[in-house]
């Protein structure tokens, strides 16, 4: 049984923004800000920039491979099962790590703003799992059901993050004060770049894109542009939103600021409305962050379970729905148990780093398949771009804590462990 063909370019591109514009930039941006200084706003474009050179190597690839799986499948078809079941592995831990995270986060919103008497560390937990619980009903009655609402809540945060921009720039030209901006790089380029791997993390999600090759109506054609158009579109709003924050609040204000749109709005405007409209907008944003992951990992459990390298329940497709129920459900399990980590920082630093890792062997297939897969969808000048991705990507591992990158190689020994004594029982 194969997965439903329903999704074109309208769905997948909000499929990809779905996943990029979240709780990234709802939440990181102000730790980065503090960080550094004015100069944010090159961090925010050389992560673009990283996030388009890793998208269009993914694109390249997606436009001649279609199986679901991404950078498991590409570097299973390179380098063999052994590479391709680790860099499942680290992207099979992401997505439950992920989903947990900005579960934290949507329910910390959600407690502070409307039931701060009821913000602690017990019901943050509790308001969590329940999100948790209510994505996977709606992963499970089917994806086109799933995206839709995923697809609102993203064009009511777009529409958010807009009219905060057009607010904060009028605020800004209207109150503009040189202090502010008078030290661009106040921590020295180190810090700009520091930033950079920070921020790097409100632009995951692209790649959900090409996870869902085998239910794109034109996988070759659609994959690509989805990729290119919905890392442009955050780019953009990332960079201006950014700029809005600078110009309107002194940099060093940031620090230990967690709510940094939410927090610049409130010293620009005391209108309940317009501070309610943003708080909605975050928790939208993290809401359709949510059911998109949640949507892509349990398409790479089933991925993986279907090549026997996960138990074959997971690879099993619902007969009334067609969709992956047990993977979904395997996901969910797991979100809900990581959802009791006590440091949401500790959450996103590994996911930075497995991410980055999938990105780096994502590029090395693309260099080595090249010529034998004949994409449709050809980067010129390779293998240039991939040797970009590989480099950029080592940059912003090498920028992360020393303790994320610790227990991110500790996992990846464990996937190690695990594929052997799956070879050894089988």
């Amino acid at each position: 049984m194969k997965l439903k063909k329903e999704l074109n370019i309208f769905y997948l591109v909000f499929l990809g923004l779905s996943n990029i514009i979240g709780a990234g930039i709802f939440v990181v941006s102000g730790i980065a800000t503090s960080i550094a200084g004015p100069s944010v706003i090159f961090s925010f474009l050389i992560a673009g920039i990283a996030a388009s050179l890793i998208g269009m190597t993914i694109a390249e690839l997606s436009s001649a491979i279609h199986e679901t799986g991404e950078s498991y499948t590409y570097t299973k078809k390179a380098f063999g099962k052994f590479l391709g079941f680790l860099v499942g592995w680290m992207r099979f831990l992401n997505y439950p790590l992920s989903i947990s995270a900005v579960s934290i986060s949507f329910s910390s919103y959600l407690l502070a703003f409307f039931l701060p008497n009821f913000y602690n560390y017990a019901y943050v937990r509790i308001v969590s799992l329940l999100i948790i619980v209510f994505s996977t009903v709606l992963n499970i009655v089917g994806t086109r059901s799933a995206l839709k609402i995923a697809t609102s809540l993203t064009l009511f945060k777009l529409f958010s993050l807009t009219f905060f921009i057009l607010f904060g720039i009028f605020y800004a030209i209207k109150n503009f004060d040189a202090n502010k901006i008078n030290i661009i790089f106040p921590n020295g380029f180190s810090g700009m770049l520091q930033a950079a791997s920070l921020v790097f993390f409100a632009y995951l999600g692209f790649q959900a894109i090409a996870m869902a090759s085998e239910e794109s109506d034109k996988p070759s054609k659609d994959i690509p542009l989805a990729i290119t158009l919905s890392i442009f579109i955050s780019s953009v709003f990332y960079i201006l939103v950014a700029l809005v924050e600078v110009l309107n609040v002194h940099w060093s204000e940031f620090k230990n600021v967690n709510h940094a749109i939410l927090y610049t709005a409130q010293k620009i405007s005391t209108n309940q409305y317009f501070l309610l409209l943003i708080t909605i907008s975050a928790l939208a944003s993290m809401g359709s962050v949510i059911l998109a992951t949640l949507y892509s990992g349990s398409r790479l459990t089933f991925a993986i379970a279907r090549d026997n390298l996960f138990p074959s329940f997971l690879s099993k497709i619902s007969k009334r729905f067609y969709t992956p129920t047990n993977s979904i459900i395997a996901i969910s399990l797991i979100s809900a148990i990581f959802v009791f980590s006590p440091s949401l920082s500790f959450l996103i630093s590994i996911v930075n780093f497995t991410y980055l890792f999938s990105f780096i062997f994502s590029s090395l297939s693309l260099i080595k398949l090249r010529s034998k897969i004949n994409p449709k969808f050809k980067l010129p000048f390779h293998p240039l771009v991939p040797l970009l991705t590989i480099a950029i990507s080592l940059l912003l591992i090498l920028a992360s804590e020393i303790t994320s990158i610790i227990v991110s190689l500790f996992a990846l020994a464990i996937g190690v462990l695990i594929y052997f004594l799956k070879k050894k029982i089988s």
